[in-house]
């Protein structure tokens, strides 16, 4: 069975201690501003607009042949 903050540590996060020094209430604003800095962090991976959603998920359009691209990319032909 898998223990509290386990994903953490398997994704590379550092895991607020409960004990000694910086396990004390006093540092709870660090690790609240911490979590915030992690949560804009992933906020930035995230596309914003449709032009940056359609590049993420490899759809492009335009008149000519397709050439290129990576195996799953989509492309439509304008006629």
């Amino acid at each position: 069975m898998a223990n509290i903050g386990d994903d953490a540590r398997l994704g590379g996060f550092p895991l607020v201690p409960g004990t000694g020094e910086e396990g004390k209430r006093k540092y709870g604003a660090r690790e609240i501003n911490r979590t915030r800095d992690f949560v804009a962090q992933v906020k930035k991976l995230i596309p914003t607009g449709r032009p940056a959603w359609r590049v993420a998920g490899g759809i492009t359009s335009g008149t000519a042949n397709p050439s290129g691209g990576s195996d799953g990319d989509i492309y439509f032909k304008v006629i």
